[in-house]
């Protein structure tokens, strides 16, 4: 995000363009738990409904990003604080993508109940 933030930045200034106009984002696959196990179980259970149609190796792949930090996964204050780290670093909209959301909205619910308003 910090090095393609300074790439915008260059831009904006090369064409006369306000950098601070200019929202800035991150997309986000969630996942969300009371506790690191909740997390753990919910990051399991995603991998094993990909499995049935893509396989294991793939599955595994496809969530890697939320068990090596690069997804947004973890308790409600583990993601406050990431996301209050981010929006420090200049981004002012996170996308978050729940995976899980077809089969359990509950870790929306949680991120609307205990994370919304801690970014307000």
């Amino acid at each position: 995000f910090t090095a393609k933030s300074e790439i915008l930045r260059g831009h904006c200034e090369r064409l006369g363009t306000s950098f601070d106009a200019i929202t800035r984002s991150s997309n986000y696959n969630t996942v969300i738990g009371r506790d690191e196990t909740e997390v753990a179980e919910r990051i399991a259970a995603i991998e094993a409904r990909l499995e049935r149609f893509i396989g294991a190796e793939r599955a595994t792949k496809a969530v890697a990003d939320l068990r090596n930090g690069t997804g947004l996964a973890g308790t409600s204050e583990q993601i406050i604080e990431r996301l209050l780290a981010m929006q420090q670093l200049g981004m002012t909209y996170a996308i978050t993508y729940f995976a899980e959301a077809a089969y359990d909205t509950s870790g929306i619910e949680l991120f609307e109940k205990e994370v919304m308003p801690a970014l307000l």
